[in-house]
């Protein structure tokens, strides 16, 4: 799950626009192979290593320090990581015939560790537009994460407006952009706002609100981890697109390529089947989730 979610307009939650911009400067790393006359994939392809950055939330990464051999597990340095960033990481090292490598970072730090060269790529980061300022974005997405929610079993709906009542108490975070998305679709809800998620997690198995908001599948790990509730998407169907990001370069080859590419494997349903395979993994069956593909939510 992306943190750009907490604000859907800046998406930058520790960046404000002056540190997006300077952020946006070329590293002397990066300055100084572009004056060696070598773009990212001239650099990638000659080291044979493509670096992706990896920041452990499920379903998108998750570092396995269990020791499992189950399938699906992508190595790295040593590290089992799991999920669709890895998975599909991997798909695409393969495809370029050179290695993987995948850096450990955190939502909040990806933009400044790509503009510092620490990895290449990061996937499942969203494009917003403050972020463009200061990293370059695939031109095609990898995943949509549809608004839902997860609600207690006797709560049967198919619109949002269906909620918006006084006596429908949901939770949220304070000031995450589902905040502001619930706030201004279901006005007349009891909205319950926290300032942690566990918090919105004991209200709801505690029965004070009736059900919690997210995006994409975390509602779907939650109603496993919690093993109560039903995850819904109402209709009007609102989706964030979701891609990755990479430093701008005045050669596009490297974003080119990896945008051509994800776009065969989202359409091809290998990326899908990525996260299907990590369900399993959670013990979820995969056709009672929410789906990657924006196709199969209509």
């Amino acid at each position: 799950m992306d943190e750009s979610r907490r604000n859907l307009l800046t998406g930058l939650p520790v960046m404000g626009v002056a540190a997006a911009m300077a952020a946006s400067a070329v590293s002397p790393a990066r300055a100084q192979d572009a004056a060696a006359g070598g773009d990212a994939w001239d650099r990638i392809m000659k080291a044979g290593v493509i670096r992706f950055g990896a920041a452990n939330s499920e379903p998108w990464y998750f570092k396995d320090t269990s020791g499992s051999s189950d399938p699906g597990g992508v190595e790295s340095n040593g590290v089992i990581w799991r999920g669709v960033g890895p998975a599909t990481a991997k798909m695409l090292a393969d495809a370029m015939g050179i290695k993987l490598q995948l850096v450990e970072t955190t939502w909040a730090t990806a933009v400044a560790g790509l503009q510092a060269g620490q990895f290449d790529v990061m996937l499942s980061l969203d494009g917003t537009p403050l972020r463009a300022l200061a990293i370059d974005f695939l031109t095609t997405q990898m995943a949509w994460n549809p608004f839902n929610l997860l609600v207690t079993d006797d709560i049967k709906v198919t619109k949002w407006s269906e909620l918006d009542k006084p006596d429908f108490a949901v939770a949220v975070m304070l000031g995450t952009s589902m905040d502001q998305f619930i706030s201004k679709l279901l006005p007349k809800a009891n909205i319950v706002r926290f300032q942690e998620a566990s918090q919105t997690y004991a209200a709801f198995q505690g029965g004070r609100v009736q059900g919690i908001t997210g995006a994409g599948p975390e509602m779907d790990l939650l109603r496993e981890r919690l093993k109560m509730g039903t995850v819904v998407i109402p209709k009007p169907l609102f989706a964030i697109p979701s891609g990755g990001g990479l430093p701008y370069e005045t050669n596009p080859r490297l974003r080119d390529y990896l945008s051509t590419a994800i776009a065969y494997l989202y359409h091809s349903s290998e990326i899908q089947n990525a996260y299907e395979d990590y369900a399993r993994w959670r013990g979820l069956d995969p056709s009672k989730t929410v789906p990657l593909m924006r196709e199969r939510m209509i």
